[in-house]
């Protein structure tokens, strides 16, 4: 008997074809995406965003917040950020600040700028007593004898306080009598806010033409830093 041979019906695959809808549309989305990037790369900045404020910037536009001595002009601008309860603040202005009045700020070279300042709510009454001395003009000399008494046991309190404003010639009436009203407590708090803001976290900080730098830097680091940018 002849062997019966069963052929198989072929199943018709139906053909592939591009689907040129779903093509169309990747391609598209592609062109979108490289042209808004390219829009990204080069349009103008937003004149709305916020723009991280300098503490020169912070000082020039509230004029009561800072402490300025020096030449207007002069082409280093040197801020100090401290806290009248730091010791590495106390060395630098014991050993370090004389020697840059005397060689920079004197001679022109260096405007100096203090922004009164507190580190945390117990040294608020001494930085609100910079401010007190100021109103006289004479800040920089209750800040030295603040920092000379360091190692009171009262330094920080009010009769600390005002011992180092009697000490730096203030007219202790107006001096006490600005110190209990609060004055400048809220001025403090703005200052450090404007701090923070700038990038301050420790004590004491430094903003030398815009740079920052932190820590009672010895006097050579400075004259390094101030002599680059005067070019000598």
């Amino acid at each position: 008997m002849a062997k019966k041979i069963i052929r198989k019906k072929r199943v018709k695959r139906p053909s592939r074809q591009t689907n040129w809808v779903v093509l169309s549309a990747i391609i598209a989305g592609g062109v979108l995406i490289f042209a808004g990037l390219i829009y990204l790369a080069i349009r103008p900045p937003d004149s709305n965003a916020v723009e991280i404020e300098t503490l020169e910037s912070y000082c020039e536009a509230n004029e009561d917040a800072c402490v300025v001595q020096g030449n207007d002009s002069a082409p280093v601008t040197v801020v100090e950020v401290s806290d009248f309860g730091c010791p590495h603040c106390r060395d630098y202005n014991i050993q370090t600040a004389p020697l840059l009045e005397q060689q920079y700020v004197e001679s022109g070279k260096v405007r100096y700028i203090v922004l009164p300042y507190a580190l945390g709510s117990g040294t608020i009454p001494a930085a609100a007593g910079g401010m007190c001395a100021a109103d006289q003009e004479r800040y920089f000399e209750y800040s030295q004898a603040m920092f000379a008494d360091f190692d009171a046991p009262d330094h920080l309190e009010t009769s600390g306080i005002e011992r180092a404003a009697n000490t730096a010639g203030l007219d202790m009436d107006q001096f006490s009598s600005c110190l209990s009203s609060n004055r400048y407590g809220s001025r403090i708090q703005a200052n450090r806010n404007a701090a923070s803001r700038a990038g301050v976290s420790a004590t004491p900080t430094f903003f030398i033409n815009g740079q920052i730098a932190e820590g009672a830097l010895p006097w050579a680091n400075f004259q390094q830093r101030i002599n680059a940018l005067l070019g000598s």
